[in-house]
């Protein structure tokens, strides 16, 4: 018979139940340089099948009915009801279930931008917009405007790009008759209106 052994994974001081679950979800999250990441939690796996191997179950919150790959990630994702977060950022105050997405978290508050492009040295923060970047450099994965040739690396931003060549004003002011074309510029306006929180 089997025995169940419990491991501490290195990465992130989590229980683990079996040598398996801490193989495929915690040996690799240190590696920021992953190639994969996981749709749920932001997780970044070398390997691909580590991802889908995640994927054939799932979990559901009970609170809210969200649905999860992992116990684990709907563990860390339980944190966000009760509000009493295991790692918080130190510099906000902002709480995280999981110390990798604290850790992913840090750099918003640094101005260093230590990805750096190599065909036209654009510099980023993140890894993700470094990876994003390169689209523009690859004409298969980048998005230009039709009418004045600016190139995007993903399609919403395109979008977002297109409002600028258009009247359309879809985001309404609840308080005011103020419209706008994006809606983070809404979201802003909102946050001028005394005493409403967004």
């Amino acid at each position: 018979m089997d025995q169940v052994v419990s491991y501490v994974c290195d990465s992130c001081k989590e229980n683990i139940s079996s040598r398996q679950t801490r193989h495929k979800i915690y040996c690799r999250v240190s590696s920021l340089e992953s190639s994969f990441v996981c749709a749920e939690c932001s997780t970044p796996f070398s390997m691909g099948y580590e991802v889908t191997d995640r994927e054939k179950s799932s979990y559901a919150c009970e609170e809210c009915d969200k649905v999860f790959f992992s116990k684990i990630g709907l563990r860390c994702h339980s944190y966000e009801h009760s509000n009493n977060w295991p790692y918080q950022c130190k510099e906000c105050g902002k709480g995280f279930g999981c110390k990798f997405l604290l850790k992913r978290h840090m750099p918003k508050h640094s101005d260093e931008k230590q990805y750096k492009c190599d065909i036209c040295h654009s510099k980023f923060k993140f890894k993700t917009g470094l990876n994003t970047h390169m689209n523009i450099h690859d004409e298969q994965k980048s998005f230009r405007c039709e009418k004045c040739d600016k190139i995007f690396p993903s399609k919403i931003r395109l979008e977002r790009h297109m409002a600028k060549h258009s009247d359309i004003r879809p985001h309404t002011c609840s308080f005011c008759p103020s419209k706008f074309k994006e809606k983070r510029s809404l979201t802003r306006h909102m946050k001028m209106h005394v005493n409403i929180s967004v």
